[in-house]
């Protein structure tokens, strides 16, 4: 830290001694404690120096704890430029964005706590149609484990990374190329950790016209590891894998039409991929998702974890204007690259997918969703609207899936038993046996586990905009959602102890079966068959200075643990109309059953000037899953807590 405090106090000095000197600065802080002991406190301090063709960056962070990841009270984050004459040089944490990200996209989401930076050195030079482009340094990436705001997994990386672009009218072609020495952390510390070699090469080519664009990107993969031992064997190649992405947009008039194209094959599974699956696709490669990422909460608990390794997908988005009215539809497939085979319990084998689009095969672990949307203004502007309609379908994971042939064997044994008579001993009995099998003609087998999700959301929007600079909002968003086990076939199962499909089938007289059952439970355990999810919130706003919302969340069942809110507060009280705890007459401790499933909060946020914003939330939320740039984390419940956040910019 010393050492990085005494380059900074030299770059001031040097910048206060040039004749072009320029410094801004901006400052986030937040703060939060709450019932079940959610707490954080995090700062972040940013300074800007600018003189003539020379920048610098740097980023102070004193957390303890932060909201996700390690406490921390130094400098965060630093970076120095230079730009001159078509010569770019940069010195410090750097992030750059190649083609769509299929070989490098760096950036850090705080959110998330996904930092994919490097610490090291950049060159760009930059010469009319052609630019040339040099990276090279160190990252360390920290991955979440199974802790919900604390990283679980370490990845090292020395990285080196080149690319070659030009411009030609309207068409333009770039070459890119990264190796990475990593040293990868496994699931369990007792392990050792592997040391990897990636090498990618790619290419993307894109094309700009009035009333067409197109973009298309390949990248191909080479991993290899590290033997262990005195280095006396090769290292040889553990894994191979390449990436395809594009896309083809057009315009005409006030609408236009969006199409996306993956195939990421990186690697195959089956199943998730967790901290031992390495040497496939690495954290340098941050891919477009080809899905939808909404903003409404309901809509993003339920988004696809997206797999940057095995999967493939088409999206399709066409959106315009008739009259004050704007319009959107959207519809997304996706799907793993194979299908897959339980040919014995836990034997997994796969078949690649015949074409080039994604299956709908359940094995195959398809996503399907489409989006509709129309918003405006109406009432001379005053009034401004947005209604949806989402659907989405996934299923989640398979159990076991199996399609086939099989047939019985049974034995039996055959024994002859004979006496031979000596002189000097007693008869002895000598046996002879024989075994005989018998099988069965191959026969039908059936049996097809897997857990799958279907909801259907309506998210609504309105707000109202009055003379007097006030604006009164309201939205409102339901969902229906089904989350089941399907069972299908006619064997309910493997049996490892005969090795044989069991055909015997305790669901019914018919041979054939397809059944489904919840995973959904109420905060009694039992079985609900549809979860319904609703949102309300109230805003009132007046420009520039300050807003209120209030939002109030609520469902009928889970499909994971049971959260348990330990205490009534008086907002909770008060927007239930439950007057009784004023009067003394509730336990705060011992809240009302219906209480259980609802969270309630309210949030005020205060323009202090027009570069310092404060904002106060207190009451509970329910979390769940949050993603950004494609990288999603679960949020834990919050409950009956304050949250303080102050931003400002010099």
């Amino acid at each position: 830290m010393k050492n990085r405090n005494s380059i900074f106090l030299f770059l001031i000095l040097t910048f206060l001694y040039s004749d072009d000197f320029n410094v801004s600065s901006s400052i986030k802080s937040g703060y939060c404690s709450s019932y079940d002991f959610y707490d954080f406190s995090e700062n972040l301090l940013d300074v800007n120096l600018f003189s003539n063709n020379v920048f610098a960056w740097m980023q102070y962070e004193y957390s303890n704890p932060p909201e996700i990841g390690f406490p921390l009270n130094d400098v965060r984050k630093f970076r120095i430029e230079y730009s001159a004459a078509g010569l770019s040089l940069k010195a410090g944490d750097i992030y750059e964005f190649w083609g769509r990200g299929l070989l490098l996209n760096q950036f850090d989401d705080q959110v998330t706590n996904f930092d994919n930076g490097t610490r090291g050195l950049f060159f760009e030079y930059n010469k009319g149609p052609l630019i040339l482009s040099h990276l090279n340094g160190h990252s360390d990436i920290w991955l979440m484990g199974q802790d919900a705001r604390i990283p679980g997994y370490n990845n090292k990386h020395n990285m080196m990374a080149t690319r070659i672009h030009y411009d030609w009218n309207k068409v333009s072609l770039g070459l890119t190329q990264l190796k990475s020495n990593e040293i990868h952390e496994k699931a369990l510390n007792i392990n050792p950790t592997a040391i990897l070699n990636h090498n990618l090469r790619g290419t993307y080519l894109s094309f700009i016209s009035d009333n067409v664009d197109m973009f298309f990107e390949y990248v191909d993969k080479i991993s290899a590891e590290k033997v262990d031992g005195f280095d006396i064997n090769p290292n040889d190649t553990l894994k191979r894998g390449h990436g395809v992405y594009g896309n083809f947009n057009i315009y005409l008039g006030s609408w236009a039409l969006s199409t996306e194209y993956k195939r990421y094959a990186f690697d195959a599974s089956h199943t998730d991929f967790t901290a031992d699956d390495y040497g496939n696709r690495i954290n340098f490669q941050q891919m477009p998702t080809v899905a939808k990422e909404h903003n409404d909460a309901l809509l993003g608990r339920l988004v696809h974890n997206y797999n940057y390794n095995d999967e493939r997908g088409i999206q399709f988005e066409i959106n315009g204007s008739m009259g004050s009215l704007s319009l959107l539809a959207q519809y997304a497939h996706l799907s793993r690259n194979h299908t897959w085979q339980d040919t014995a319990r836990n034997n997994w084998v796969s078949k690649p997918i015949d074409n080039y689009l994604p299956g709908s095969d359940p094995s195959s672990l398809p996503y399907v969703e489409n989006y509709f949307e129309t918003s405006g203004y109406s009432f001379n502007d005053r009034l401004y609207f947005k209604i949806g309609l989402g659907n989405n379908k996934e299923v989640l994971k398979t159990n076991w899936f199996f399609n086939g042939e099989q047939r019985d064997v049974s034995s039996y044994y055959v024994y002859d038993t004979t006496y031979n008579e000596y002189d000097y001993y007693e008869d002895f009995p000598i046996i002879d046996s024989s075994e005989f099998f018998d099988t069965t003609q191959y026969y039908q087998v059936e049996s097809k586990m897997w857990q799958e999700s279907k909801a259907f959301t309506i998210p609504m929007e309105f707000n109202y905009s009055m003379n007097n600079g006030y604006t009164i909002g309201v939205g409102f968003q339901y969902q229906e959602r089904n989350f089941y086990d399907r069972l299908k076939g006619n064997s309910s199962g493997y049996n490892t102890s005969d090795s044989a499909w069991v055909m015997e089938n305790p669901y019914g007289d018919t041979e054939y079966f397809d059944l489904k059952t919840s995973k959904l439970r109420n905060r009694d355990y039992d079985d609900v068959d549809m979860q319904i999810n609703r949102i309300l919130y109230l805003s009132i706003s007046h420009a520039p200075k300050w807003s209120l919302t209030i939002t109030h969340d609520w469902t009928n069942a889970y499909d994971g643990p049971i959260p348990n809110d330990p205490y009534y507060n008086p907002l909770e009280a008060l927007l239930y109309g439950d007057f009784q705890y004023f009067l003394g007459k509730r336990n705060s401790v011992a809240p009302p059953a219906w209480v259980q499933n609802r969270w309630v909060s309210a949030e005020f946020s205060y323009n202090i000037t027009p570069s310092q914003r404060l904002s106060v939330m207190y009451g509970s939320i329910q979390g769940g899953l949050f993603c950004s740039n494609g990288i999603c984390r679960v949020i834990p419940p919050f409950n009956d807590g304050i949250k303080l956040s102050y931003s400002a910019s010099f």
